[in-house]
Parts: C-alpha cells; structure tokens; sequence
C-alpha cells in the first residue's frame, strides 16, 4: 500500500466530517474532500514535504469550503441540511437553534468549534488554522461563551 492510500484511509472520514461541519451539505464536503486529497496527491507526486499530514488536510478542507462558501455567496450561513439525518421533531429544532448560533460565528471561530469538536488539540487547531498557539486557548474560550451567550438568547433547550 502506498504512503498515499495510508493517509487516505487513516484521515478521509475526519476530513470528511470537517467538510460537512463547514458545508453542512454532505455532496458538496464530497467535492471538498476529493478535492483536497487530489491536491495531497499532487503535492506528494511532485514530491513537497508535509510536517504534520493531519493538521496540513484540516487546514486545506477548512480553506476549501471557505473558497466554496464564497464562491456559493453563502459566506457565515449554515443551511439545515442535518436535519435530515435525524427527522425528530424536538431535534430539529435544537439543530436548527445550534446551526443559528454556529452562523454567527466567524470563520476563524467556527474553525476552532469544528476542530475542538473533533477532538484536535491545540497544537493541531494552531497548525490547521494559522493562529498563534498561545492564542488557541482564549480565542476558543471566547468562542464557546460567544456560542453559549447566542443558544441562551435563542432559548436553547439546554438553558431553558
């Protein structure tokens, strides 16, 4: 097996989920995805040495679905495409009042959200979205009371 297909297999569902958490649309972080293995492919073919692999794809599909939000206008919009997935009733609408709160972040701060969801620590959130890492710890912080203050004004079930 070659050194691609290692990394392909070991990080195409984080890449994959990280898409579809930008994207909230499941083809569109499809199209994300193949496009940011073709150019790891491409990268690795011509032979440009990359540090931290996982960090290096979290960064790329970040920057890509920000291209692809732009390109689609939707910049800072959260469709509610997950509700598919689950067609509860009261579960919708938590999804629905969560991807209105997500929407008013930035995207440097959604970022951080999406990558702490995953699990990734700080140094690998630094690395992914070019942020100092002495400042990963407070900008998340500040994020998630930012997140929390928005699902308190919203009502959000958790709070009630």
């Amino acid at each position: 097996m070659s050194d691609f297909e290692e990394i392909y297999k070991k990080n195409y569902s984080l890449v994959f989920r990280v898409a579809q958490k930008m994207l909230s649309d499941n083809d569109e972080a499809a199209d994300i995805v193949q496009e940011v293995f073709i150019y790891l492919f491409n990268r690795m073919k011509d032979r440009n040495s990359i540090n931290n692999t996982k960090s290096w794809l979290c960064r790329a599909t970040i920057n890509k679905c920000i291209d692809k939000q732009k390109f689609n206008n939707r910049f800072e919009q959260i469709d509610t495409q997950l509700e598919r997935v689950n067609n509860e009733p009261e579960n919708e609408l938590a999804i629905e009042e969560l991807n209105n709160a997500l929407s008013t972040l930035n995207s440097n701060e959604k970022a951080l959200v999406i990558l702490y969801s995953e699990g990734m620590s700080y140094k690998e959130m630094a690395e992914a979205t070019g942020m100092k890492f002495t400042s990963i710890g407070k900008t998340l912080s500040r994020t998630l009371k930012k997140l929390e203050t928005e699902l308190k004004t919203q009502k959000y079930e958790l709070y009630r």
